[in-house]
């Protein structure tokens, strides 16, 4: 994994309707991030079902291994024109961004994609070709971290007009204020957002089109390495503390016994924490060198509950803190210690039936299921 894409997105509905006549979805795996866009015909519940449906195909053809240039032609095919405005139904939008670094576009009857590379505003490079007998423009190129693309429907580039900008903002005009935000927002969801903000001051709070944004900052991956629990032998103490110390980006011990085996290997104080932010999770403990030291199984548990769910407490406490770090890393390892605890179980039952390999599995089965990569260690 070389690259990862922030994505950020959000919508304003045109003024007087309910519901937004543009359409997003993000099918991401492990070797990419694709992002398809969809504007309806018109605004409102009609243009919401065009939208949605074109998305959903397209995004569903995708995620089933469908090759870009069939799932575009399967569109093209597919959407009927208006034959008053000769246009389709629905336009199409498809940003492909691979770990590779390699980004693809391919556009049908959609606004460009821009571009922001060292806080400058660049062409996206494409070419036009026919594809099932209509014009599609598609593009490639090699990204770099650091990198931010933005996805737009035709609401950006008419905001204010006819009102207080004539002509509406315009490609140039969203690509002045992109060369400002982009610097001072380095969040996708807020510098989506802020877009959105701008949009909507243009249109004096009442937009004259469903409008939406969407935003990927491409970045390098941030790595992980989670320890919880001794090795089955203490023969290997001091080999796994290596290896665990040798691992890149950032350290997490999850267990007591298991931070006295780092402190003790590393010849480094361990100090605990003497206050509880969460009375049902025992206090956090500090290892020099470490970011991250907690108690194992009680921790862990509700740590994993948090990221089932979703919703991660915004508190001290070490389980909210260790669900928001591995919510917050691409690439993680868990090196998981084999050796029986009696405080949690009978240690004369099966090594099949440790209660700590049973969390960890299920942890990295939750972490993979978010399109995190995870490696789980057992030693």
């Amino acid at each position: 994994m070389r690259l990862v894409a922030d994505v950020g997105q959000g919508s304003l509905a045109k003024a007087g309707e309910e519901l937004c006549g543009d359409r997003v979805e993000v099918v991401r795996d492990l070797h990419q991030t694709t992002v398809v866009l969809s504007d309806g015909l018109g605004s409102g519940v009609k243009a919401n079902i065009l939208a949605t449906l074109t998305a959903k195909i397209a995004a569903g053809l995708l995620a089933r291994g469908v090759s870009l240039e069939e799932v575009i032609g399967t569109i093209a095919k597919t959407l009927p024109v208006c034959r008053e405005r000769h246009l389709a139904y629905s336009t199409l939008a498809v940003l492909e961004v691979r770990t590779s670094g390699e980004a693809r576009v391919m556009l049908l009857d959609s606004p460009p994609v821009f571009l922001v590379r060292r806080d400058k505003v660049v062409g996206f490079p494409t070419r036009t070709r026919e594809v099932a007998g209509r014009r599609v423009e598609e593009g490639a190129l090699e990204l770099v971290a650091g990198d931010v693309l933005v996805l737009v429907s035709d609401g950006v580039l008419h905001a204010g007009i006819g009102g207080l900008l004539p002509l509406g903002l315009g490609e140039e005009g969203l690509a002045k204020h992109l060369s400002e935000l982009v610097p001072r927002t380095p969040d996708a969801g807020r510098l989506a957002q802020s877009i959105l903000d701008l949009c909507n001051a243009y249109y004096t709070l009442a937009p004259g089109d469903d409008t939406t944004v969407v935003v990927l900052r491409v970045r390098e991956p941030r790595f992980l390495t989670l320890f919880t629990g001794p090795p089955r032998s203490p023969a290997a103490d001091a080999e796994t503390v290596d290896r665990f110390m040798r691992s890149p980006g950032k350290k997490v011990v999850c267990g007591g016994t298991t931070a006295k085996i780092v402190a003790r290997e590393l010849g480094r104080p361990l100090t605990v924490e003497l206050t509880y932010d969460d009375p049902e999770i025992p206090p956090c403990g500090h290892i020099p060198g470490i970011d991250l030291v907690t108690e194992g199984m009680l921790t862990l548990n509700r740590a994993l509950s948090y990221l089932r769910t979703g919703e991660i407490p915004d508190r001290a406490d070490g389980a909210s803190r260790v669900a928001r770090l591995l919510a917050e890393a691409d690439q993680i390892k868990i090196v998981a210690g084999l050796s029986v605890n009696p405080a949690h179980q009978n240690p004369d039952l099966p090594p099949g039936l440790n209660l700590r390999a049973g969390t960890v599995e299920k942890l990295a089965a939750e972490l993979k299921a978010q399109g995190r990569l995870v490696q789980v260690e057992w030693c």
